[in-house]
């Protein structure tokens, strides 16, 4: 849970700030969950951050995390932590991560699925005027449908009756994932 003045910075300041990096788990064309992260430079020269864990299959975005006031050691160090388990990060251009990350977003909302809660303040470290036509290049949803692979954390039943509500049974493919032991 943020702190009340890391909120309040981010979203007062949030979008004034230059942005410094925009990263993304590596092999993010073909995987369904992609990691994000963007940090914006603040005047102190320390950073603003938020990760991102998107579907742009299905869901939008399933997780967002936002700070400020963080070292380039802390970003570096979080960054290590992150590729450890889910694959080395790559540099994309601010609109491509833009692009990638509002077209996510868009897709899920058409099909029903709002935004993970702590979006509506790390949102604030993205710009939507960065977006542009290659939004249309990304591909969101999986063959021209949605496609929702289960996670452990995932409300099954309510996302199946979602998207039976707003594309229709047979309109969507579903995968359970059980946990593996």
């Amino acid at each position: 849970m943020a702190k009340p003045f890391v909120e309040k910075y981010i979203r007062e300041n949030g979008r004034k700030l230059p942005i410094d990096r925009c990263l993304v788990a590596d092999g993010y064309k073909k995987q369904l969950l992609t990691l994000c992260l963007i940090t914006r430079r603040q005047p102190s020269g320390y950073l603003s951050m938020a990760f991102f864990m998107i579907d742009r299959n299905c869901l939008g975005i399933k997780n967002a995390m936002f700070s400020c006031n963080m070292t380039d050691r802390e970003v570096e160090d979080m960054i290590q932590k992150t590729t450890a388990h889910l694959g080395k990060m790559e540099e994309v251009s601010p609109v491509y991560f833009h692009n990638l990350v509002y077209g996510a977003l868009d897709y899920a909302e058409s099909i029903g699925f709002a935004p993970e809660k702590d979006f509506a303040t790390a949102e604030y470290l993205l710009n939507p005027e960065l977006t542009d036509d290659g939004i249309d290049d990304i591909e969101f949803g999986m063959d021209g449908k949605p496609y929702f692979m289960s996670g452990p954390d995932d409300d099954v039943q309510k996302i199946l009756s979602t998207l039976n509500r707003t594309v229709g049974e047979g309109n969507y493919t579903y995968t359970y994932m059980q946990e593996l032991f």
